[in-house]
């Protein structure tokens, strides 16, 4: 299993208000995708604390996490945000090919982050709930959907418009660090968005 994330700042601003976290442990990994509300450094603030709590609380339960998250974020704008977990069974490790009985993806979201599964055969739906964490939004439910090696997730925020295809995409060439993967701002992509 392969993870990547490819992120820049706003036109014209230097900090960027989109943050993402992945982590692997045991049979495991978390992949998030965060929006601070607005652009610049109040954005940027509000997402660094969403992506610090789930950092140190990366096994809760995803409505767990949301609620951790929402604490952290009062004191800011706000987030919107959407958590991925992938769970497999013990004795396989991740890289190795998983079938529908073996690997399932837990998926919560809140806001506008978009999620969309490429490779299934069927449509796979996620339950979106809109609202500002940190701002009284509503309970996130996570729900749990089966995962095949052949199918990858894309999750983003509203900086990528919704109408984008797959094979549109460029291709990702992606700079490894120990639970991350990142494009520096200059490698991404100049098309507008």
């Amino acid at each position: 299993m392969e993870f990547g994330a490819a992120t820049r700042p706003y036109p014209g601003m230097n900090l960027n208000g989109d943050a993402f976290f992945i982590k692997r442990w045991g049979c495991h990994a978390l992949v998030a995708a965060i929006d601070g509300l607005g652009h610049g450094q109040y954005a940027h603030r509000a997402a660094r604390a969403a992506r610090d709590y789930i950092s140190r609380h990366y096994d809760q339960s995803l409505p767990e996490q949301f609620r951790g998250v929402g604490r952290a974020c009062r004191a800011t704008r706000g987030v919107v945000m959407a958590i991925a977990r992938f769970t497999w069974s013990s004795n396989q490790s991740p890289s190795q090919n998983q079938n529908q009985n073996q690997t399932t993806l837990t998926f919560a979201t809140i806001g506008n982050i978009e999620a969309r599964v490429i490779g299934s055969a069927t449509p796979v739906r996620f339950l979106i709930r809109r609202g500002i964490i940190g701002n009284n939004a509503p309970t996130a439910v996570a729900t749990e959907h089966p995962w095949q090696s052949n199918y990858i997730l894309v999750m983003h925020t509203d900086g990528l418009m919704t109408h984008w295809q797959w094979g549109g995409l460029p291709a990702f060439s992606w700079e490894v660090g120990d639970n991350y993967c990142s494009r520096t701002p200059a490698q991404t992509s100049k098309r507008k968005r």
